[in-house]
């Protein structure tokens, strides 16, 4: 993600991780599945603050277009329907 920080692409591609899945309605930040040490280090309302951000930050840098994948099953689903 650091990486990424300050440049855009005309497409980009973000796989979520196991870190952030879409349960029963709501995005859940999973800590254990984290590896980001700064995220890791911060109160749970913080760390799931930091993760949403993080992915936030990932999915604006493509200009034309952005390609998600998760490899959660059931989020991906759940991306899957909102793209139609």
């Amino acid at each position: 993600m650091y990486t990424a920080q300050g440049f855009e692409y005309d497409r980009s591609g973000v796989i979520v991780g196991p870190d952030l899945v879409r349960r029963g309605g709501r995005w859940i930040a999973r800590r254990e599945h984290s590896h980001d040490p700064a995220a890791k280090k911060a109160d749970d309302l913080e760390f799931g603050r930091l993760e949403r951000n993080t992915y936030k930050d990932l999915l604006i840098r493509g200009m034309r277009g952005t390609c998600v994948y998760s490899t959660d099953p059931e989020t991906q689903a759940f991306l899957e329907e909102m793209a139609g």
